[in-house]
C-alpha cells in the first residue's frame, strides 16, 4: 500500500489558512515528523506546492526553501532522490535562480561528467559541464 501527499495539504499545513483544518493537520504532520506514519511525497506535488506558496500565497522563496528543508527531513516522509531535492531546496533558498534550475543543478552536481544542454549562460556561474546543442 502506498500513501500520498497531496499539494493542498501541504498548502494548508504551510500557510495556517484553515484554523479548524490545521488542528488535525498539525496531529498529522507530528507523527510524520516521529515516522510514526510513512507518506510519499511526488516531485510533481512539491513543484506545485512552491509554485502555488510564491504566486498565490506571496510567500518569500527562502521561507518556502526553509519551510519545505524542514518538513523533507521529517522520518515519516519519503521523496524520491531526497539529497538532490534538499539540495535543490538549499540552492533555491541561497540563490537568486528558479527552481526549476536549482533542481537541474543538484541533479548534474552528482556526477562531474554529466552535461548540461542549455542555453542559459547562468548556468556557468556553477561549476558544471554546459553546453549549447
Amino acid at each position: 500500500m502506498i500513501s500520498l501527499l497531496d499539494t493542498n495539504v501541504l498548502v494548508r499545513f504551510l500557510t495556517l489558512d484553515n484554523a479548524k483544518k490545521y488542528k488535525n493537520l498539525y496531529t498529522f504532520f507530528e507523527s510524520l515528523e516521529r515516522g510514526e506514519m510513512r507518506i510519499e511525497l511526488k516531485l510533481i506535488v512539491l513543484f506545485q506546492t512552491i509554485f502555488i506558496l510564491k504566486s498565490v500565497y506571496q510567500v518569500p522563496r527562502k521561507q518556502i526553501a526553509g519551510g519545505l528543508m524542514d518538513l523533507l527531513n521529517y522520518k515519516g516522509i519519503v521523496v524520491k532522490e531526497k539529497k538532490i531535492v534538499l539540495r535543490m531546496l538549499a540552492l533555491w533558498h541561497e540563490k537568486n535562480i528558479e527552481i526549476v534550475d536549482c533542481y537541474l543543478l543538484a541533479c548534474i552536481e552528482k556526477d562531474p561528467l554529466s552535461i548540461l544542454y542549455s542555453y542559459d549562460r547562468d548556468f556557468d556561474k556553477f561549476n558544471i559541464n554546459r553546453k549549447e546543442p
